[in-house]
């Protein structure tokens, strides 16, 4: 009965952290830490625990990395996750932290929409 529900869960959960994060984040910035700080930690710290992961799971299906599939990476990285990270937090300044979890929603979309435009 629950194994049909267990995708479900599991996107209330990433929902539950993305909020907390935004939470933490507003408390964090509201202490003084620069936002460019903030996003160098975070950034940091889910490569740290993200990359064993993707090592030991992804071993023998990564693509060779050509400079084409290097410059996307690259690209996709610059767009989405600095410059979306830059503007959110640096928007979190004047609003609140519901507000800004509410709006980043819209983030996948706009993800989707480049992946499309650079065929990934």
């Amino acid at each position: 009965m629950f194994t049909n529900a267990r995708p479900y869960l599991l996107l209330v959960a990433v929902q539950f952290g993305s909020a907390g994060m935004f939470i933490f984040a507003m408390d964090s910035i509201k202490k003084g830490m620069s936002h460019y700080v903030f996003i160098v930690y975070r950034n940091a710290i889910a490569s740290v625990s993200l990359a064993p992961f993707a090592f030991v799971l992804e071993r023998k299906v990564r693509p060779k990395m050509t400079f084409r599939v290097f410059s996307e990476i690259m690209a996709l990285a610059f767009f989405e996750i600095m410059l979306d990270q830059c503007i959110a937090l640096l928007g979190m300044k004047f609003t609140s932290a519901s507000f800004l979890s509410a709006v980043m929603n819209s983030a996948h979309s706009v993800t989707f929409v480049m992946a499309v435009i650079l065929r990934v």
